[in-house]
This record gives structure tokens, C-alpha cells and sequence, in this order.
């Protein structure tokens, strides 16, 4: 018997697999490498991945119950991270038991909004709508035409509060509200939103046929359109097509520049349609104007140059013209060109209360002779006429060359022009058209050429020192021939590079029996409510800083360096919180020196005592920290640091890292190298649970801690008596300065290159 032994086959499949599982791991460990590596990179290139990606979690939608309390509502968005606003009930005769109710995330942001029909204490859902912030565009529209823009500003702008609109004088359909929400900064409050439309005839019409569908099949509530009003107005129900008040405009005005967006309303054309809303153009004809459409075309290219008074005339004569050709599209373009006209008339007409306002509101109005001759009157005023000009950001440009290509100009229009050009010559931003060949190709009359050269010689003419003149007394110009006329001459000029901005501290005081009156000023106690200005900083062609005076420098010749910062649109702020102010516009008047040190006097509206005192500061010249927009920090990034500033030598306690989620967080770049600094305030609920921790901290106002690239602690006022008020508006590559508030007063803090911190 033969015994044949035979060998075992190999399971080829199971070497097989296992060469797969290995592959496969080291695949997986591969790809989890990458991402890892990914985001790592992303967190160091942008440390907000984590917080935009938290508010993201925190948007995802809410799913509500068909019938539900107001209780069970409050239950459910706590559950998911959100919280309810105030119920909103909407009025009417047909909206009987409708109650809209906001979402709102910890920020105060509003994420969506809820419709419910109310049955006693029961809520049935009726629909649901996602809200989403407003893009920074869509937001900073009006502003980007600003003679100073502002910085720092975010990316997007959050919706916080819902607004019902007023009843609109005519009947219209539905139920108009605005989702809104603010941002301030450089005195100025910025107010945004969208418009919300609620349709109550689906409604009606679901309740008829007892069903339930979401928004998008009812479009019951329907966003329209966004908007933003740096005059901090809320839309305005107005009759623009000659069809009843149920039109929109915004106020878009900044400064003297009027700007009024308007939007015809139409109501979609059949009962239950989604609005529509047309923007009033300067650009599009609406009617057939046939061999007067050329004539159409050049009244809006002067309303689109702000010649609104001859728009005005000329789209006037059109309409008659064109009789029954005439529709309600023309009829709001018109109408409109009106409101802007009349507003120009008013500011043309009105006091004001420095001569560069007056003459500013004069060319506005398109009255040049007149402007001009004011001008010429008072030739020291010609520098800062041209400084506003440079900081008009090309309007009076557009303005005036839209005047020169009238037939028959004014000859003060190619005076305006010729100084309009020596004002944007040394401007970084380009205005088209802006050229001295703009100017060459015109035919200037001689004495109209004559009358520029004069202006343009006292734009350039050096200034002056007088002896200090009393109670009144306004500086005088240069005379050539003084000596001539037997009229003591002068001293040597005061050589002090000119300050464009300022910082002060006001104090109220009774009218000045003593000091120094600009030109065309008084120092009488009728102009109103008087106050003296310490000038904390100025800022100078190097920067900001402290006005160093010699000691025997007259306020005659000192007036020339501080005129442009005075004339600067000046604030004076009253708190009315730690972090919230209001601004007040302030005419500042003449000055007084005791000791070297000048003490601005002006004139504004009365206000009540304050702590800290009023801040006085040239429009343009601060920015402030928006607790509305922050941002929430990255606890692990920042613990570390922060554990060393606020407990030297200890460890932190358990939850400090968690605690630090709360606080806001803003990233700027403070010290002009091009690289984000990261500031953080604590607020008094941050506060509060400091001094659980036996941190020894001041809870009178927020707390600040500035963190560098490195996460260096570059200011911190934890543990001072000082609060950080504002920080100054970047320009020019200038590093940013902080606006402190301590116990002698406002200071402010620039920052030290060699020191690595403000000081």
C-alpha cells in the first residue's frame, strides 16, 4: 500500500484580503493625515474656520412641531442651540391670529422666522424661512463713496431684530416688516435690513382647503429686497408713479450729498403673487421718448452728476413734451429727481454754522456764481474748500463736469473746475476725467481764468502771525502792502505741519468772555451751548499725536495748523453706556492758550454730565469695536496666554477654556505690519465670572486684553483703571491708536515698534 502525502493549498483569497485591509488602512490613515494637515493649515491661515463653523451648526434649521405652546417652542430651540424672540402679532382685519416668531442663535442673530396661526394657547405652524446675514456689499453700498470709508468692518452683518413697516396710506397686500440690524463706527449709525412680505391670502386659501405646505409652494413669507440707510432711517411709504403712497424709498444720504434709493411696488397681478419691486434708474429710458430720446438720456446723465435742480427742469419739459407717451416709470423717475432737488434747495437756504458748509451746500445746489463769490470773499478759506473737495471722492468732479457740458456754462463752473483739480491731484484714488487736459480743452473765459488763478495763489499763500487778538477778533489775511499802508508787520509764520483730525475732552462753560474768534466767528453767548475742547490728539502728515507748541506762539498763528481738523465735521459724543455713545455735531469757533496749551471753544447742543465726560473727535477720525458683530474665539488658541495675564503663576481654573467661547473677538491689524491682532472683551457676565475666580477685576465697564500673531498679550486694561473707548481710523499706512479712557482723562495710546506694545 502506497501513502501519497499531498501538500495543502494556500488560500490564495485570504492573502488577498489581507493585503487589501493594509492598503485600505493605510489609505484611511493617509487621507486622515491630509485633512488633518489641511485643517491645521487652515486654522493658522484663518483662526475663524472654528467659529464660522460653529455659527454654521448653530444656522441648521428647526424643525417645529405642526401644534405646539409657546413653552413647548422655547423647549425645542434651547434643545438645538437657539432661542426664541418676541413674538411678533400681526394686526389687521385679515391677519387675525397670525404671530410671527423669530429664532435667534446666542449671538442675537436671527437664523429664521416662523409663521403660526394662534388657537388659544396653541400654535399651529403655518410656514418657515431660513435668514441668512446680509453680504458686507449689499450692506456698505451707500458708504463706498465716503470721503473717509470705514475699516475693520465684517464680512457679513447679521439681521436682529424684526421691524413691522407702517401701514401704508393705501391699501396693499399682505404685511410689510424688515428684518433689521445696526453697525456703528465713526459716529456714524448705519442701519440695514430686508424687507420681509407676510401673504395672508395663501393663507386664507390653506385655511380653505385645511392643509399645510411650507413657504416656497405659498410663498407665504418672502424676502424682498435688502437695504441700508447711513442716515439710520427706516424705509418710507411714498407715491413715486403717481398711484397712490405704496412705493419705497431709503435714505442713503451721507453728509450733504443727498441720495434717496427708491423701488416702485407692484403687487404681482393676481391675488395671493409674491410682490415685485422695481428700482427707480438713472440709466434706463421707461417710455417710448422717440426723437426726444437723446434729451431723455441728458436729463439722467445730470441726474446722475447730482445737477438734480436742472434734472429736475429738463425731465419737467420732457414730460409735457411727451404727453400721453408719459408713464408711471418716467412719472417716479421724476419724482424722485424732485425730493433730491428740494433737499439741495433747503441745504442751499439754511444757516450754517461754518462758511465751508455754506459754500459746500451752495455748489451742491448747482449755484456756482454765487459759491464762488463767498469764496472769494473770504480767501483763507480756500485751502480747506480744497480739502473737502479732495475728500469729496470725485461727486463734486462728476458734478461739475456734467455742468461744463451743459451749452452756455456759468464761467464759475471752470473756476470750481480748475479747483476741483488742484484738490484731486494728490488724491491716491483716480476720478475719471479728473485731468489738467479736462481743463485745457475748455474755453475758460479770461477773467474767468483770472479769477482761478487768484484762488489757486491763495491756496498756496503763507501764513501769517498776528499778535493774539481779543473777544471777536477774526484772523486777517496777508497783505503784501501792509507796510505800505503804514500797518505793523507781521511776524514770521508759525511752522507747524497742519492737523487734520482731532481728539478732545469737552467740558460745558458758560459763553468765553475771552480768546480768540475764527474768521467769520463769534463768541457770543446766544450761538448756544458752550464748551471748552482739550486737545488730547491731532493727527499731522506723520501720524498722531500731542500739538507741540513753542511758548510764545499766538492763537492767530496757531489757528491755520488746527483750522482743517476744526472744520473737519466735529463730533462730540455722550455716553449713554461704557460701549454705547451719542454723536452730536459741534461748530467750533475760535480758541484760547493758557500756558502754551490751546483750548478749542465751540458751540453744539446741550448735554447732560456724563462718565466718562463727552468725547470730541473730526468725523472720519474713530472707529469703534461692534459687539454686535463678534465673533467667537478659539478657547484652546487662546487659553494659554490668557491664563498667564489674567493668573500669574497659577493654573487656571477648571472651565476657564469654555469660559473663554463667550467672550467677543474682533481681528484687526492694529500695528500695520499686515498681520491680524486679536482683541477681546470681556463683557460683565465675563466679567462676573473673573471675580468668582478671585481675579481682582474692575466691572465698571468691559475689559479688553489685545493678543499679537504670537499670541503675546500687547494691552491689557484687566487690571487698570482705564477703558478702551475707540481706536483711531487706519490712513495712509498709519498703525492704529487706542482711545483709552482713565482716571485724568482720555488718552491715547499709539503703538511702540521697539517696545512691542501701546503705550
Amino acid at each position: 500500500m502506497v501513502q501519497v502525502w499531498v501538500r495543502p493549498r494556500r488560500r490564495l483569497w485570504r492573502s488577498l484580503l489581507g493585503l487589501g485591509l493594509v492598503a485600505a488602512g493605510l489609505g484611511v490613515g493617509l487621507l486622515l493625515l491630509g485633512l488633518s494637515f489641511r485643517l491645521g493649515l487652515r486654522l493658522m491661515l484663518d483662526p475663524e474656520v472654528v467659529p464660522q463653523g460653529w455659527a454654521q451648526w448653530q444656522r441648521r434649521p428647526l424643525a417645529l412641531a405642526p401644534a405646539a405652546s409657546l413653552d413647548d417652542l422655547r423647549d425645542q430651540a434651547a434643545a438645538a442651540q437657539q432661542r426664541l424672540g418676541d413674538p411678533l402679532y400681526l394686526e389687521g382685519t385679515d391677519t387675525a391670529g397670525l404671530v410671527l416668531v423669530p429664532l435667534l442663535i446666542d449671538s442675537g442673530a436671527v437664523v429664521s422666522l416662523a409663521l403660526f396661526q394662534a388657537d388659544g394657547d396653541e400654535l399651529r405652524a403655518i410656514a418657515t424661512l431660513d435668514i441668512d446675514p446680509l453680504p458686507k456689499d449689499a450692506v456698505i453700498a451707500p458708504l463706498r463713496h465716503r470721503s473717509q470709508p470705514p475699516t475693520a468692518m465684517p464680512a457679513s452683518f447679521a439681521l436682529t431684530r424684526v421691524v413691522p413697516l407702517p401701514a401704508a396710506p393705501v391699501a396693499t397686500a399682505g404685511t410689510w416688516l424688515t428684518l433689521e440690524g445696526t453697525w456703528q463706527q465713526q459716529g456714524l449709525t448705519l442701519r440695514y435690513g430686508q424687507l420681509l412680505h407676510v401673504n395672508h391670502q395663501n393663507q386664507h386659501q390653506n385655511q380653505h382647503q385645511n392643509q399645510h405646505q411650507n413657504q416656497h409652494q405659498n410663498q407665504q413669507l418672502t424676502l424682498l429686497e435688502p437695504w441700508s440707510s447711513p442716515a439710520n432711517k427706516p424705509p418710507q411709504w411714498v407715491d413715486l408713479d403717481g398711484d397712490g403712497p405704496s412705493d419705497l424709498i431709503i435714505d442713503e444720504t451721507v453728509g450733504l450729498e443727498p441720495a434717496l434709493q427708491g423701488w416702485q411696488v407692484f403687487s404681482g397681478g393676481r391675488a395671493g403673487a409674491t410682490p415685485h419691486m422695481q428700482s427707480v434708474s438713472w440709466v434706463r429710458v421707461p417710455v417710448d421718448a422717440g426723437g426726444q430720446a437723446g434729451a431723455y438720456q441728458q436729463a439722467l446723465r445730470l441726474a446722475r452728476g447730482g445737477l438734480w435742480p436742472k434734472a429736475q427742469t429738463h425731465l419737467g419739459q420732457l414730460k409735457t413734451a411727451l404727453g400721453q407717451g408719459w408713464n408711471p416709470a418716467a412719472e417716479a423717475q421724476l419724482r424722485l429727481i424732485e425730493r433730491h432737488a428740494m433737499i439741495t434747495h433747503q441745504q442751499a437756504e439754511q444757516d450754517w454754522s461754518t462758511p465751508t458748509q455754506a459754500i459746500l451746500a451752495l455748489l451742491i445746489d448747482g449755484r456756482w456764481e454765487t459759491a464762488l463769490t463767498q469764496l472769494e470773499t473770504s480767501p483763507r478759506l480756500v485751502p480747506a474748500m480744497i480739502t473737502r473737495l479732495g475728500a469729496d471722492q470725485g461727486h463734486m468732479w462728476r458734478r461739475i463736469s456734467a455742468a461744463a457740458a451743459l451749452p452756455n456754462p456759468e464761467p464759475a463752473v471752470y473756476v470750481w473746475g480748475g479747483l476741483a483739480l488742484k484738490a484731486l491731484q494728490n488724491q491716491s484714488t483716480f476720478v475719471d476725467g479728473a485731468t489738467q487736459d479736462w481743463l485745457d480743452r475748455q474755453p475758460v473765459p479770461a477773467a474767468a481764468r483770472q479769477r482761478l488763478a487768484t484762488m489757486l495763489t491763495a491756496a498756496t499763500a503763507p501764513v501769517v502771525s498776528l499778535p493774539e487778538a481779543s473777544t471777536g477778533q477774526t484772523v486777517a489775511t496777508s497783505q503784501p502792502d501792509a507796510a505800505a499802508q503804514g500797518q505793523a508787520q507781521p511776524g514770521p509764520a508759525l511752522a507747524l505741519p497742519p492737523a487734520s483730525a482731532l481728539i478732545g475732552q469737552a467740558t460745558p462753560i458758560p459763553a468765553p468772555t475771552a480768546g480768540y474768534a475764527a474768521p467769520g466767528q463769534s463768541l457770543d453767548a446766544a450761538l448756544g451751548q458752550w464748551y471748552a475742547i482739550d486737545l488730547r490728539a491731532v493727527r499731522q502728515p506723520q501720524g498722531w499725536g500731542r500739538l507741540g507748541l513753542a511758548a510764545n506762539v499766538t492763537p492767530a498763528a496757531l489757528w491755520p495748523a488746527v483750522q482743517p481738523a476744526a472744520q473737519a465735521a466735529p463730533q462730540i459724543l455722550r455716553w449713554v453706556s461704557p460701549t454705547t455713545g451719542v454723536p452730536a455735531p459741534l461748530t467750533v469757533r475760535g480758541l484760547r492758550l493758557t500756558n502754551g496749551i490751546p483750548t478749542l471753544l465751540a458751540t453744539g447742543p446741550g448735554v447732560m454730565p456724563s462718565s466718562p465726560p463727552p468725547l470730541v473727535f473730526s468725523q472720519g477720525a474713530l472707529m469703534w469695536l461692534d459687539a454686535s458683530q463678534r465673533q467667537r474665539p478659539d478657547g484652546s488658541a487662546i487659553a494659554a496666554p490668557l491664563t498667564t495675564a489674567l493668573f500669574p503663576g497659577q493654573t487656571a481654573p477648571a472651565g476657564f477654556k469654555q469660559e473663554l467661547a463667550n467672550l467677543a473677538e474682533q481681528s484687526l491689524d492694529l500695528t500695520g505690519d499686515g498681520q491680524l491682532e486679536r482683541v477681546l472683551t470681556w463683557d460683565q457676565s465675563a466679567l462676573g465670572q473673573l471675580r468668582q475666580w478671585g481675579v481682582p477685576v474692575e466691572a465698571t465697564a468691559p475689559k479688553v486684553v489685545i493678543l499679537g500673531p504670537d499670541h503675546r498679550v500687547i494691552y491689557s486694561d484687566v487690571f487698570l483703571p482705564q477703558t478702551l473707548m475707540a481706536l483711531t481710523n487706519p490712513q495712509h499706512g498709519l498703525p492704529v491708536g487706542l482711545v483709552v479712557h482713565r482716571p485724568g482723562g482720555y488718552e491715547l495710546l499709539t503703538w511702540s515698534e521697539a517696545a512691542q506694545r501701546f503705550e
